[in-house]
């Protein structure tokens, strides 16, 4: 009798997992989303030369260093409004490749995390202050794809200026 129970409670337990992770498949797609997103800005990063992460199209853009890791300190700011305390920025100096490339990785692990605290029915009932704005979480996180991509956008032209062809988009 024991074993039988043993089965029926682990079989109980087994068959719930897939229950809980379909509760909350739109933050399942939205992280699989945002590590795409992460995946294609590092490529990116990575094919411009470090020599060159000084270089800017024109006097009044950001290097495109600077460009990488504001995208970085972007993710910390919006993301860290669905979770508290809200992550540190990284410094805006330490623009060449290595080291913005290591911010813009680790700022989408730190989105990661946030996003992936939150439960399917926090996307639309969660109310967070990011940019001055009231919005609920899901806004939120489009705010911070909408971000990435503007400014990921912006490195593609930089890519191009210097002669470099940008790896295929994916979605």
């Amino acid at each position: 009798m024991h074993i039988r129970s043993a089965l029926a409670t682990g079989l109980l337990l087994l068959s719930s997992l897939p229950l809980h992770a379909a509760d909350n498949a739109a933050v399942t797609r939205l992280l699989a989303r945002w590590e795409k997103s992460k995946n294609y800005i590092v490529e990116l990063a990575n094919q411009m030369p470090a020599d060159a992460y000084t270089s800017r199209p024109n006097p009044e853009e950001m290097t495109f260093g600077e460009q990488i890791v504001h995208i970085a300190s972007g993710n910390m700011y919006i993301t860290g409004s669905l979770q508290k305390p809200v992550n540190s920025l990284f410094d805006p100096k330490k623009t060449d490749k290595e080291s913005a490339i290591a911010a813009v990785k680790a700022s989408f692990d730190s989105g990661a995390a946030a996003i992936g605290s939150l439960s399917d029915a926090d996307l639309n009932n969660r109310i967070v202050e990011a940019e001055g704005q009231k919005m609920t979480a899901l806004e939120c996180i489009i705010l911070a794809f909408d971000h990435v991509e503007h400014h990921r956008g912006q490195c593609i032209v930089y890519l191009r200026v210097k002669g470099i062809k940008p790896v295929d988009y994916r979605f």
